[in-house]
């Protein structure tokens, strides 16, 4: 999972509740979309905000334009690098990279998402989320910086967790169901989503997810190489999480895993990919479920599209929807037996050919 959410976020508008009958007249254009199949997710449309991420950070008046579903736009300014008075004294607030907010059906005609913002038709929004510093030194404040920046520790620490992994019953079964499906549709990529960083935020709490996830991913790579062959060509493995650091980089790419920016993962995905995703913090199945069919997919099973704790809606960050549920009927699901502190409770689904 990304540690994105760990910042605080800049620009939370609450203004007072509004009229629920206005709510659903609002939205109505939104729901009729959706009943229509118009996606909320496109490729052309994120290659269209990745272009303009890029631009922006050589832009002398840097600013993200973005169309939404029903005609409306909005434009961002991005303002990396401005600073706001901090919580305590001596700190100050510094305005991270621009990160993208994926926004599904289910926050879109919300009620609770309309109270805190009012109508919108964005699928997609820019924002920067918030970490704060010593005004004098500049140095991150605990809670907002790694307690390990060795990248010797963590390539240990990595080492022993794909080692722990490969012994594990999860790899075994992942191993079986690969080696002996008959009729597994061909793969050329593995795209993994939102593993997080692998550097500790603290110590005491360093529970090598990230880690065991990645473990993953670089096995299931080999796993497939050897079932396909050399014929086939190398599979390729794709990674996208802003929460990446220097650390994750440099390790990573020692293992020939490639590292997009968000979004450029996602156009990747294709009828020949595998995605790999486990409890993210960003809408990862219902993106995929609009803008591809890849060949198989790792992810969590959870199917409820709304959550409601003690009375109130909660806002989830990768829902189930009726789209999504419309799209695994042409997989098969397989249960892993995952260890879930490490990866959550997941399935593998494979499409049918």
């Amino acid at each position: 999972m990304s540690d994105v959410q760990d910042s605080d976020c800049e620009d939370i508008h609450c203004p007072p509740g509004r009229d629920y009958d206005t709510f659903m007249q609002e939205t109505a254009g939104i729901r009729q979309l959706y009943e229509a199949g118009v996606p909320f997710f496109t490729k052309e449309q994120l290659q269209d905000l990745s272009r303009q991420l890029k631009q922006a950070e050589t832009s002398d008046k840097p600013e993200i334009l973005i169309k939404g579903l029903e005609g409306t736009e909005e434009t961002f300014e991005v303002k990396t690098g401005v600073t706001r008075a901090g919580s305590e004294p001596g700190t100050e607030w510094v305005l991270k990279a621009p990160a993208i907010e994926y926004r599904t059906f289910g926050f879109l005609t919300s009620y609770r998402a309309y109270q805190m913002d009012g109508y919108s038709d964005l699928s997609l929004r820019v924002l920067h989320y918030m970490e704060l510093r010593d005004e004098v030194t500049k140095e991150l404040l605990p809670g907002f910086r790694y307690a390990v920046d060795s990248v010797e520790i963590i390539t240990n620490s990595f080492t022993s967790c794909i080692q722990a992994w490969e012994a594990s019953e999860s790899y075994a079964q992942l191993q079986e169901i690969v080696e002996s499906r008959e009729n597994f549709p061909p793969i050329t990529k593995i795209v993994a989503l939102a593993l997080g960083s692998m550097q500790p935020r603290s110590l005491d709490n360093w529970d090598h997810r990230s880690e065991y996830q990645h473990a993953l991913a670089l096995t299931l790579r080999d796993i497939v190489g050897k079932r396909q062959g050399e014929t086939s060509g190398n599979v390729q493995c794709y990674v996208q999480d802003p929460a990446y650091t220097e650390v994750d980089k440099s390790i990573l790419k020692t293992y020939d895993i490639t590292i997009l920016e968000d979004p450029d993962a996602f156009v990747e995905i294709d009828g020949s990919t595998i995605v790999l995703t486990f409890a993210p913090d960003v809408p990862v199945r219902q993106i995929v479920a609009d803008i591809a069919r890849p060949a198989m997919m790792i992810w969590n099973t959870c199917e409820e599209e709304r959550w409601v704790h003690n009375g109130r809606e909660q806002f989830m960050t990768d829902p189930f929807s009726a789209r999504l549920r419309e799209m695994i009927k042409s997989y098969d699901r397989i249960d892993l037996l995952s260890d879930e502190e490490k990866f959550g409770e997941v399935a593998i689904f494979i499409r049918r050919e």
